[in-house]
């Protein structure tokens, strides 16, 4: 699915402002943070009930049930930054909520609806083993990942709209692009 044209629009007006100026929350995007009941023998994780709140107090399941899950595995390569970086796509009707069930990413979000009051602005959310948390990504809002070790990267997740090859809900955007400018280099200190 090609870009919209609203979303072209900012898209554009983000190549003239300074990466800096860009990065932050993104109005709607929700992040719910794990609690791991750990004892010698294992763990356990509750990833989502009915009346969970994201971190900041919020409902974070959303109005309609989900329509599927899915797993996606992404083969970890290592490097500076790491060589696998899967982004961007984007969705006009459907939400997805995201958990790394093993290994790390970085995952990248770019909030590309015109009528949104962070359009425009990108935010990076550490998720992972390391990171137990799930995010929530709503329409409109592209999103993709990084591996950030040697460890291979499972992605759980539920989408709120059921996959249909004949109409897909998705567009891409490709990972590199000078609109979005985002630098996926990991600093070394």
């Amino acid at each position: 699915m090609a870009v919209l044209p609203e979303m072209d629009g900012v898209l554009n007006t983000m190549a003239s402002r300074p990466l800096g100026e860009r990065l932050g929350a993104i109005d709607g995007v929700m992040i719910k943070t794990f609690k791991k009941w750990a004892d010698q023998r294992g763990y356990f994780i509750e990833q989502l009930k009915r009346g969970d709140l994201d971190d900041e107090g919020r409902p974070f399941l959303p109005d309609q049930q989900f329509a599927q899950m899915s797993r996606s595995l992404a083969y970890a390569r290592g490097g500076n930054p790491p060589e696998l970086i899967k982004a961007f796509h984007w969705h006009k009707r459907q939400w997805d909520y995201w958990d790394i069930v093993q290994g790390d990413a970085r995952v990248v979000l770019v909030d590309l609806r015109h009528d949104s009051p962070t359009a425009g602005r990108i935010q990076s959310v550490m998720i992972g083993e390391n990171a137990p948390r799930m995010v929530a990504i709503p329409p409109l809002v592209a999103h993709g990942y990084q591996c950030l070790s040697m460890r291979d990267v499972i992605l759980n997740y539920y989408v709120t709209e059921p996959y249909s090859a004949q109409d897909p809900d998705e567009g891409r955007i490709a990972w590199n692009d000078p609109r979005i400018g985002f630098d996926w280099t990991i600093e070394n200190i």
